[in-house]
C-alpha cells in the first residue's frame, strides 16, 4: 500500500535520519493500513523520525525511546534477537516500567530469541501465531513489528529487533510521537495480548 505524507518541513540529518515536522493539521494522514486497515490523522505537534539500516542508528533510537519510557512499553515483534535492546527493556522494568512483549511463536524457538531471557527477568511475554489457512493449518505469522510507549510514542517499520536488521539488512524504522496514532497501535496490541 502506498502512503502519502505531506509536510512543510523536511530536514535530512546525518546517519540516515529524516525528521518530519507536521504543520498541516487535519489534512495529513499517515496510512497504517498495512497493519490495521485504518489510518490515523496526525496533529500539528506530532513528530515523525525516520531511520534506515544497515548501520543507521535504528538500535540506538529504540534504546533511547525505551530509556525515556515512564509507564509502559507494549511490544509486538516478529523476531527479537537483539541483546542490547533486551537489556534496555530489563533496565526499564527495574525502574517500574510495565513491559509486555508479544513474539511470533515459531521465532520464539530460535536459539537467539530474547523471549526466554526476558521471561527469566520477569518480563511478561506472550507467543502468538497468525490465522489458519484454507486447509485448516495454522501457518499464519504474528508478523507485526511495533512498540507503543506510554500511549504517545510508536516505534514501527520493517525493522525486526535483531542484530541482522541493524548490521546487514535494508530496513526502515519510524518513531511517531502521536497520542492518536498510539491509540490505534495500543488497540491492536491489546487485541493480540488477550487472544489465545
Amino acid at each position: 500500500m502506498k502512503a502519502t505524507l505531506n509536510a512543510s518541513y523536511y530536514s535530512c540529518m546525518k546517519n540516515n535520519i529524516l525528521r518530519l515536522k507536521i504543520t498541516l493539521p487535519g489534512i495529513l494522514l499517515i496510512s497504517i493500513c498495512f497493519l490495521f486497515n485504518t489510518a490515523a490523522a496526525l496533529d500539528r505537534d506530532d513528530d515523525i523520525k525516520i531511520y534506515f539500516s544497515p548501520n543507521g542508528n535504528c538500535e540506538k533510537a529504540i534504546i533511547k525511546e525505551i530509556g525515556d519510557a515512564k509507564r509502559y512499553i507494549h511490544i509486538a515483534m516478529f523476531n527479537f534477537t537483539n541483546g542490547r535492546i533486551a537489556r534496555a527493556l530489563v533496565k526499564a522494568s527495574k525502574v517500574g516500567v510495565d513491559i509486555k512483549v508479544i513474539v511470533d511463536e515459531k521465532n520464539a524457538l530460535d536459539i537467539y530469541s530474547k523471549s526466554r531471557f526476558l521471561k527469566n527477568k520477569e518480563i511478561m511475554v506472550a507467543y502468538r501465531k497468525g490465522l489458519y489457512n484454507n486447509r485448516g493449518d495454522r501457518t499464519g505469522l504474528m508478523h507485526n513489528k511495533f512498540a507503543v510507549i506510554d500511549g504517545k510514542v510508536i516505534v514501527t517499520g520493517s525493522y525486526n529487533w535483531t542484530t541482522s536488521a541493524e548490521k546487514w539488512n535494508y530496513e526502515n524504522l519510524l518513531i511517531i510521537s502521536s497520542v492518536r496514532v498510539a491509540e490505534s497501535f495500543e488497540k491492536e496490541f491489546m487485541k493480540l495480548w488477550i487472544k489465545k
